[in-house]
């Protein structure tokens, strides 16, 4: 279930995952969706600046 929320993150349908996860959780979901944007899109920019 975690890959699938981190796929879902770095797809950019981040926003609906973290509104549920604060539903049922408290707003400490949102540093671990930010921190996951962030690294998430930081990996992805690596990739394809590596090749």
């Amino acid at each position: 279930h975690s890959f699938m929320i981190v796929f879902r993150v770095l797809c950019g349908e981040w926003i609906e995952s973290m509104w549920d996860c604060m539903l049922v959780g408290d707003v400490s979901c949102i540093p671990f969706f930010l921190a996951t944007v962030v690294i998430g899109n930081l990996v992805v920019l690596n990739l394809f600046l590596a090749l």
